[in-house]
Formats: structure tokens, sequence, C-alpha cells
């Protein structure tokens, strides 16, 4: 006998055998591409917390920690002395200035619905041991995820998208 095409039973079969497939790979998929665009949120942070550190760096004879009157005691780790701190805001459009970074580089590429703020507020800490160390809020961002802020900052009322901070 000559047949020409398939029967039904072996068309069913090929149905169920895609099925199978896709039920297994299109979760993972979606996990990966979820993950993927974690990582270069993650990256943009790191890009940023760098340019926050050449400009350190680059300015530490220059900038003026006036604040120590405050008054302000941190605890370092593993000390039971308490150390002062100076501190001092910038802002990233004085990273821009200083050809740093460009403003087109300063964009988050995983959400690009919304420009970060240039006016975000940096707060560069000195100790009396000549440490220095800086925080970046993420609200002060204002262009991280809230898938970001969730799964890497945790869930702090206002998180630090950027801290280097070791005092406690």
């Amino acid at each position: 006998m000559n047949r020409k095409g398939f029967t039904l039973i072996e068309l069913l079969a090929v149905i169920v055998i895609l099925v199978v497939v896709l039920v297994i790979a299109v979760p993972s998929s979606i996990d990966a591409y979820k993950k993927s665009r974690l990582k270069v949120e993650d990256t943009f942070v790191k890009k940023v917390s760098g340019v926050i550190d050449s400009y350190v760096t680059l300015n530490s004879e220059e900038l003026s920690f006036s604040s120590y009157q405050n008054g302000r005691q941190y605890t370092k780790p593993g000390q039971d002395s308490k150390v002062t701190v100076g501190i001092v805001n910038i802002e990233v459009e004085d990273l821009i200035e200083e050809n740093l970074i460009s403003q087109s580089d300063y964009i988050n590429p995983n959400n690009k619905d919304t420009s970060c703020n240039i006016n975000a507020n940096i707060e560069i800490y000195k100790d009396s041991d000549f440490v220095y160390c800086y925080k970046v809020k993420a609200s002060s961002l204002n262009c991280l995820t809230a898938n970001y802020i969730n799964e890497y900052l945790g869930v702090a009322r206002d998180p630090y998208a950027i801290d280097t901070c070791v005092w406690g």
C-alpha cells in the first residue's frame, strides 16, 4: 500500500512532543531573560559606582568635609572605638561636568522609560583616618526598576543603590 501522508496518531504524537518541549523550555527561558535584565541593571549601578570612585580619587584633596563638627560618629566593624566622619554631598551632574561619565551613558539600559536623575545626591564620607566611602539612595537615582530594588537591594524603606561604607 502506497501512503501519502501522516495518520492522526502520528500527528498527535508530534504535537504532544512539541508541547512537552515548550512546557520545559519556555519557563526557563523567561527566568533567564529576567535574570539577564537584573544583571544589566546591576552592571549599570556598578558603572556609576566606579565613576563615583574615580571622582573621589581625583578630587579627594578639593572636597571640603566641613561637617566634622556635626559630631557624627560611627563604629568600624571589629573595633570598639568610634570614628568621627565628615560628609560632603555632590550630585551626578558634578560627575558629568568632570567628564567622568557622559549624560548619554548615564541611562539605565533596563529602564529606558525613566531617565536617571542628574541631580541625584551622592553622600561622600571621610573618616578621621582618611578613609573615603560613598552612598547613593535608589530613590535619588530615580531610574532603577522595582524588580532590581527588591531583588538586589532588599526591602528597606529607601535602600541605598550604592553603599561602600562599612561603618555601623
